[in-house]
Parts: C-alpha cells; structure tokens; sequence
C-alpha cells in the first residue's frame, strides 16, 4: 500500500521560508521549504508570498509546486495538513489565527511568537479551540544531540550548574530569542534579568542588541553578550560544580569537560581536557520536521509549544524594558 503523504505548505518565501541557495550543502535542508520537499511523508503543496519577487526565486527552486500570493486563497484550495509560517513576526497572529480556522493540524510558526504577549496568548488560544499543534521554530529544541545533553545536565553529569554565559548577533529578537529559548530549556524558569542596550554591537535600529545577566529560579545566573552583525559566534558555556558543558560553533557541537584536581596547587580544581565531544555541521530544520511529524503520530510530545514561545517573549520584553531603564532589575513572575 502506498503510504499516505501529509500535504504542507509555506506562507512566507524569504530566506528560512524558501531562499535555498543561502545555506550550504552540510546544513541542508536549511529551509521550511526544501526540509518538506526532502522528506519521505510530506508532500510540499504550496508556496505562498506577497511579494512577486521573492515567489519568482521560490520557483525556480521549486519548479513544480504551486504559487499564492494570498494565504487564504492556499488554504480553501489545498487544505494543507502542515503549515509553516515563515514571516516576520508583527503578520504570525494573523496567519497563525487564519491556518487555525482551516483547522490546520500543525503550524509551525517562526521565532519570536508574535511582538505582542496579547497576540501571543491569542494565537495559543485559538490553536487550543482548533486542535492544531502549535509550533515555534527554535530549532535547536528539535535536535536530538541538543535534547540528548539537556538531559545529562539535567541529570547532574556537571552537578549544580553555577554560571552560564553566551553569545550571539544581529538582534535580541532575531537571533537572541535562540539563546534565550535554549537557556530556558535547559535551565528553566527565570527569575530576574538585567539588560543594557550595546550600540556598539547593533546592527538594527528597531531591534537592538542587548548585553544581560540573567537569574533562574534554580539558583543558576547567566551572562549574554552580543557581537558584530553577522559574527557567527553562537555559543553557550553552562559551569557545574562537577564540570563543564559547552555548545560550540553555532552549537553544531558539544564538549563535556571534567572538574579534576589541579596539578600545580594543592587545594584547588581544573577543567581537564575534553571527555566527550561529539556533533557536526547538520539541518537542524531536519530535526524540526521529524519532530511535527512524530507529535502528528503521537509518538512523541510536543517540545517547542506555543506557550514556550510565550514564555521566551516575556523574557524579551522584559530585557527589553530593563535596557531602557538603564539596567534596571526586572523580577519575573
């Protein structure tokens, strides 16, 4: 027997929605497009843009999938079982309360959720009323590896994690709603945060970057520092009372150190050199269709909800806030 394909489709052809020439061949599928177009249990229905422009360079790496420019107008003709919202973030409401009403099974909608928390908690809401699965695109959530060490650091492989620090570029709410979606993953719940503006790092006007200290109700605090545009500097570096866990190159890969006594003074403690270390170039958007595919099986659950995406916004603005408040502490609920 044939087996039966789920119909998904794209609302948005920009650069993570359709744009494949921008990543290279060992991150690939790098896009929502080419991921569905990959996969064995998906057919890639559609493609839907309003700029005529960005539907000409679609096609020609989609030669043979339908165009829309009106995301209605995809989903009364092609009743799509997926849809990915690859916009940017003041049109996600709009078009994640349209799929909702075609009673779409999964949505999986770009970060950060939506630019307001009212807009936000209306998204889950109707997503909730509709039954359709709610997704935010941090993709580093789906990748087994990255799941894998979240959980030994969760089982205490570096004990009580004291400190983190990180680092990334080009916006707190373009590529620093990864780090603090990833930070909530392993760490939790935060309790407070602290943030000052660095203009000296900024690329966008609407969309600064933001250096921060962050407190988690697990006790563990967290330094956030931005770089130049386009820096490619994208790590994390979590500090236990047994070790060291380190997530490197754009968190590709991972190193485990050991916290070892220290050959030159009695007393005190080192990091040796690596123990493990595994991980390399790969599509993390492989991750994330494998994972939308699973939850639609109910083999596994959901690990990049709505309300996650919710949570990460608070967490934004409220940075935000404290940065216009020249650093002022900002206690979370």
């Amino acid at each position: 027997m044939k087996q039966k394909k789920y119909k998904a489709t794209v609302i948005g052809c920009g650069r993570i929605g359709a744009e494949v020439g921008n990543y290279s061949k060992e991150v690939q599928p790098g896009t929502h497009a080419g991921v569905y177009q990959n996969h064995p249990k998906i057919e890639l229905a559609a493609l839907v843009d309003i700029n005529p422009d960005k539907l000409k360079v679609a096609e020609e790496y989609f030669p043979n999938v339908p165009l829309f420019k009106s995301a209605k107008e995809m989903l009364e003709k092609i009743n799509p079982d997926i849809v990915s919202i690859a916009t940017p973030p003041n049109s996600h409401s709009e078009l994640v309360r349209l799929a909702a009403q075609f009673k779409t099974k999964a949505i999986v909608c770009e970060k950060p959720i939506s630019e307001s928390l009212k807009e936000a908690v209306e998204m889950i809401k109707i997503c909730r009323q509709s039954k359709s699965l709610l997704f935010i695109n941090h993709q580093r959530r789906f990748d087994p590896l990255i799941r894998k060490w979240r959980d030994k650091i969760k089982s205490g492989l570096i004990g009580n994690v004291l400190q983190g620090s990180c680092y990334y570029y080009n916006g707190l709410f373009n590529n620093g709603t990864h780090i603090i979606d990833l930070l909530r993953f392993f760490l939790g719940e935060v309790s407070w945060v602290k943030g000052i503006f660095n203009l000296k790092t900024s690329v966008f006007r609407e969309d600064k970057n933001i250096d921060a200290l962050i407190g988690f109700r697990n006790g563990t605090r967290v330094s956030i520092q931005s770089l130049s545009k386009n820096y490619g500097f994208f790590n994390f570096y979590f500090y236990g009372t047994k070790g060291l866990i380190s997530l490197k190159n754009l968190t590709y890969e991972i190193e485990y150190k050991k916290l070892i006594k220290n050959k030159y003074c009695k007393g005190y403690y080192q990091l040796s050199k690596p123990i493990k270390k595994e991980g390399k170039a790969r599509s993390f958007m492989s991750s994330m269709v494998k994972h939308v595919i699973a939850c639609l099986e109910r083999r596994d659950q959901l690990v990049s909800r709505g309300e996650d995406g919710l949570a990460t916004l608070k967490i934004l603005l409220s940075l935000r806030e404290s940065a216009k408040n020249n650093g002022k502490l900002i206690k979370k609920e």
